[in-house]
């Protein structure tokens, strides 16, 4: 069984010692985000837990190491854009991310970390070549430190779409072009995250955010799970259970789809679920069923 967290928010940055917790005692509560009268349990050991995949873009080098400690296998996406305050609020400096990126790669192993540089926004405040030399400098400084890079371009939703344009094709196919060219000189192969380029001859790899062959090689034996078809259609990922919530990240990134209003005043660390506004005594917990894969040795990284 493959485990996300998450997509829906930064744990890894935001909810640690909750995160922690919920491992510790061995399970977990979610809730269907799109059918919000299901909620599920979700077992967490980690005697089934193949891997867990987290998301964050200021990830507690702590909080990874006490995963590692309790016996979980996990491999991280580390978001770094060029994006200021003024589009993600409560980010950090971009190159004290990178020094954190360089020392989890350290602790770690560099096939064990994925620099995600998304979404990409084009406009007249951050162009393609405002985009190109923060790009360059960011993947000089992760040379060596991560074999791999992901992209996609914004997506503009009703919430965004008066604030953050649409991108014509042939500035994307620009812009790509030439972060492939930087990526290669660095060691670090580009690939896009469901992007589809129109009438264009440019050869960009499809990315499996969940990735069957990287987690294969992280844990030295193959595994069942197949394309999740719960995912976009151009999405590569195999299949994951995500035990995030939506509204409980507070990076405050204008771009985001995942947050449109805040429920963490609910927020209990030693909830069963992320906020434990939608727990009560009349709800109905169904046991969700997972993928059991034999741990047997098949190939080692």
């Amino acid at each position: 069984m493959i485990i996300s967290a998450s997509r829906r928010t930064d744990i890894p940055s935001l909810h640690t010692k909750w995160f922690i917790n919920r491992l510790k005692e061995g399970y977990i509560i979610t809730q269907n985000p799109i059918n919000k009268n299901n909620f599920y349990k979700i077992t967490l050991n980690k005697n089934i837990v193949d891997i867990i995949v987290f998301w964050s873009k200021n990830p507690d080098i702590e909080f990874l190491n006490e995963v590692k400690d309790l016996g979980y296998e996990f491999y991280l996406h580390f978001t770094i854009t060029a994006y200021d305050e003024n589009i993600e609020k409560n980010i950090p400096d971009k190159y004290s991310l990178i020094k954190k990126f360089q020392s989890i790669s350290k602790l770690f192993a560099k096939e064990k970390i994925v620099w995600r540089y998304d979404p990409i926004i084009l406009n007249d405040d951050f162009d393609i070549n405002y985009h190109i030399n923060h790009f360059k400098n960011f993947a000089y400084s992760l040379n060596g430190y991560t074999d791999e890079c992901i992209f996609s371009f914004v997506e503009i939703y009703s919430k965004i779409k008066n604030s953050i344009k649409n991108i014509n094709n042939d500035d994307k196919v620009l812009l790509i072009e030439n972060m492939k060219y930087i990526s290669e000189k660095n060691n670090i192969k580009l690939k896009s995250c469901s992007q589809d380029f129109d009438n264009s001859n440019i050869k960009i790899e499809k990315s499996a955010c969940i990735d069957k062959e990287r987690i294969q090689k992280i844990l030295g034996y193959s595994i069942k799970e197949k394309k999740d078809k719960s995912q976009r259609k151009l999405c590569a990922c195999i299949e994951s259970i995500d035990i995030g919530m939506y509204n409980t990240c507070t990076n405050g990134c204008i771009y985001c789809y995942a947050n449109s209003k805040n429920i963490l005043k609910d927020y209990d660390a030693n909830s069963k679920i992320l906020s434990d506004k939608y727990l009560n005594d009349n709800i109905n917990i169904k046991e969700r069923k997972i993928i059991v894969n034999e741990k047997s040795k098949v190939f080692k990284l």
